[in-house]
């Protein structure tokens, strides 16, 4: 119980993120509004087949969501994914054919983060699964030290992701 020569403090009030669709506080600690707006770069690869697949999916998107699933996003999108069924640690090692890459992170108004994972199918790039963010596991996510037997498309999408994010990166930061 606290002592009685101490009053409430002002409450801060929330707001329900349609992404991971918790009630979360307005604001930040350091007085930031806790609401970042997505844009279309930050939520899908610039890929045609990566947006067309985005746009075959229904739903109101929200246009902005709290600031740690925005984080989530920048660390999610272009990352390479393991098949759901397949165990081990495949860090360290080459990546193998049936490696995936997260396309595109669609914030549904009505049923959260959908995550569109990639594969290639036939020589074509294709959303061949659609996951809540909620329920992803992150251990399917991998960061192999090769190549190995990734198809050449999947390794394109992710190594140029990842030299847009090394650009964006101010020097001096990590």
């Amino acid at each position: 119980m606290p002592p009685s020569n101490v009053i409430d403090g002002p409450r801060v009030v929330t707001w329900r993120c349609p992404s991971c669709r918790e009630t979360v506080p307005r604001l930040l600690p350091n007085g930031e509004l806790n609401r970042v707006p997505l844009a279309p770069e930050r939520t899908a690869l610039p890929d045609p087949d990566v947006q067309r697949a985005c746009q075959r999916v229904q739903g109101l998107r929200a246009p902005e969501v709290c600031y740690a699933c925005d984080q989530v996003y920048h660390e999610l999108l272009g990352t390479l994914v393991r098949p759901p069924a397949e165990e081990g640690d495949a860090r360290g090692e080459p990546g193998l054919n049936d490696t995936g890459v997260v396309g595109a992170l669609l914030p549904l108004a009505d049923r959260g983060t959908q995550i569109l994972i990639f594969n290639v199918v036939d020589g074509e790039l294709r959303c061949t699964e659609i996951e809540r963010l909620a329920t992803f596991n992150p251990d399917r996510l991998t960061y192999p030290g090769s190549r190995g037997a990734i198809a050449p498309r999947i390794w394109a999408l992710y190594q140029d992701h990842l030299a847009t994010l090394h650009a964006a990166t101010p020097q001096g930061k990590p």
